[in-house]
């Protein structure tokens, strides 16, 4: 079996990481403007009235309660979804091809949108959520 005994001073060469498909850059857009209706339709669903008795399933939760879970996870997976996008491109060539700044572009809306779905998911709750 041949070995290699070469010991270079040099550091071994970067890896550049693997972009990702272009579908995900487009999932992270449509999730971000998904994202901020869920969030923009939270604020408009009946909330609880009785709190308590919901805990203690007295009582059925709202349709609020329901909801929240949709908007709170989905805001998470589209940030993923555009960093990711973001994070394996940043160690590409320089001027970026077309079709790569097209992907860049559609990863920053769809992170600035979940951003936005987040401030009023919790800009509501921190108004008008449980006293």
């Amino acid at each position: 079996m041949p070995r290699d005994d070469f010991h270079s001073l040099l550091p071994p060469p970067e890896k550049r990481p693997t972009p990702a498909p272009a579908w995900v850059a487009l999932l992270a857009a449509w999730a971000g403007l998904l994202m901020l209706v869920a969030s923009v339709v939270f604020v408009f669903l009946p909330g609880s009235v009785d709190p308590r008795r919901e805990l203690e399933h007295a009582r059925p939760f709202s349709p609020a309660d329901k909801f929240l879970p949709l908007p709170i996870y989905g805001i998470a997976v589209a940030l993923f979804l555009g960093i990711v996008v973001l994070w394996q491109m940043r160690k590409e060539p320089r001027p970026l091809p077309e079709a790569m700044l097209a992907q860049r572009v559609q990863a920053r809306v769809g992170i600035v949108l979940a951003l936005l779905g987040a401030c009023v998911i919790y800009g509501w709750v921190a108004l008008r959520g449980p006293r």
